[in-house]
C-alpha cells in the first residue's frame, strides 16, 4: 500500500471516530446523569427521602467524550492531508 490508499482509508476511520464518540458520549450521559432517590428513617424525623443527582458529572462526562473524539478525529483528518501531499509530492518527483 502506498500513501494514497492509506490516505482513503482514513476518511472513513475519521468520520466513524466522530459519529462512534459522540453517540458513546451521549450513551454516557443518559447512563451517569440520573437521579436516585431512597427513603432513609431519621428517629426524630421519621422517613426522608435522600436523593442524590448526577446530572453534572454526566455534563462534563458528555463534554470530555466528545472532546476527545472530535479531536481524534481532526487528527486522523489531518493525517489524511499529510498523506496526500506526500502522494502528491511523490508524483511530481518521478515526473
Amino acid at each position: 500500500m502506498n500513501a494514497r490508499s492509506y490516505a482513503g482509508i482514513l476518511a472513513p476511520l475519521a468520520l466513524g471516530l466522530l459519529v462512534g464518540g459522540w453517540v458513546l458520549a451521549v450513551v454516557a450521559f443518559f447512563a451517569v446523569g440520573t437521579e436516585t432517590c431512597t427513603t432513609v428513617t431519621v428517629p426524630l424525623a421519621g422517613p426522608i427521602e435522600a436523593c442524590t443527582d448526577t446530572s453534572a458529572t454526566a455534563v462534563v462526562l458528555l463534554a470530555m467524550i466528545g472532546f476527545g473524539s472530535t479531536l481524534g478525529s481532526i487528527f486522523l483528518l489531518g493525517l489524511r492531508y499529510a498523506l496526500q501531499a506526500l502522494a502528491h509530492i511523490e508524483e511530481n518527483t518521478r515526473r
